[in-house]
């Protein structure tokens, strides 16, 4: 095993120690940032956990879906490399519906003045564009409720604005309720209010890293002006055991359904969960494009010629 180096483990720990100067959450600054909160007319809602017969009584017999995609690729660089692509809609009850597709810049051709797209762009596009898809087929084809989409909804109005509008208006049509369930809350609104500008000397405004630990479990916040954008609305949550928050948004149209799709969120969440919704979670794993399927693929379907001369880099040969 290799030896570390004294003088890194020192210089670790000092780095730690620094960072719990800066971002200290005691229960003292929880206590400020709840206050600041309040002072932001923000609105605290303990959300609450429904039995069956609550839950049957509002899908009306209708069904619960769930969106997720998933890009993998092969080992190497682009243009030598092949793109994986899989979005997958999925009812409670079984109904599924598969979009995919594969990419390779190899085969792109350069237009005269067209400019050079970046490549998380049109990936975030593709992937986006696939889902959108499965979730427009999955609402035409089955009676669904509520439809439950990986990320926030914002982000497929900008990847994808033509699929985007295309499901946005089905769902309103069909009364689906459209709810975009965020992980990873990376925004940096609550600087922008006054009560929080004391903050803005820290080098890191995320919103998550000041509202970890502050909610308590079960526990929403809505702070109206910061949390309405391109007729969109979003809430942040504790719906699970972790203290770090997740969150979701919602068409404007239907923000009335606010707190009864938190409750259902609730509903759905593992008590000792980290505060995702349980058939997403089903769906992530469902959907998912691993290493070895990508190896799988390109052994079976990519000539082995093709493959040694594309798609294998040198250091794969290695011996050790």
């Amino acid at each position: 095993m290799l030896e570390i180096d004294p003088e890194l483990i020192d210089k670790i720990k000092k780095a730690d120690e620094k960072i719990r100067q800066k971002y200290d959450h005691s229960t003292k600054t929880r206590d400020i940032i709840r206050q600041k909160l309040t002072e932001s007319n923000g609105v605290f809602r303990q959300m609450e956990r429904w039995g069956n017969q609550t839950l049957s009584s509002w899908l009306a017999g209708r069904e619960v879906g769930a969106v997720d995609g998933s890009v993998n690729q092969t080992k190497g660089d682009p243009p030598h490399v092949l793109y994986f692509f899989q979005a997958l809609a999925k009812t409670l009850q079984g109904t599924t519906c598969v979009k995919t597709d594969v990419y390779t810049p190899l085969l792109d051709e350069k237009v005269e003045g067209e400019e050079k797209v970046e490549p998380v762009k049109w990936r975030a596009h593709l992937l986006s564009k696939l889902e959108l898809q499965a979730a427009t087929e999955l609402i035409t084809k089955t009676n669904v409720a509520i439809l439950l989409m990986d990320g926030a909804l914002y982000h497929y109005r900008i990847d994808a604005p033509d699929q985007w509008e295309t499901l946005r208006s089905l769902a309103l049509e069909k009364g689906v309720l459209l709810v975009g369930i965020s992980e990873e809350i990376t925004t940096q609104n609550l600087v922008s209010l006054s009560p929080f500008s004391q903050f803005l000397k820290r080098p890191s405004h995320y919103d998550r890293d000041f509202l970890f630990g502050v909610l308590n479990k079960g526990e929403t916040i809505y702070v109206e002006d910061i949390q309405q954008k391109a007729g969109l609305r979003s809430v942040w949550m504790r719906a699970g055991s972790s203290p770090a928050i997740t969150g979701f948004d919602m068409l404007e149209e239907q923000a009335k359904d606010m707190n009864l799709v938190a409750d259902f969120l609730y509903t759905l969440t593992p008590e000792e969960g980290r505060g995702i919704p349980l058939w997403l979670d089903v769906i992530d794993k469902d959907v998912r494009i691993t290493d070895k399927l990508v190896d799988a693929l390109v052994e079976q379907y990519v000539d082995p010629e093709m493959k040694q001369r594309f798609f294998v880099r040198k250091r794969q040969e290695r011996l050790y």
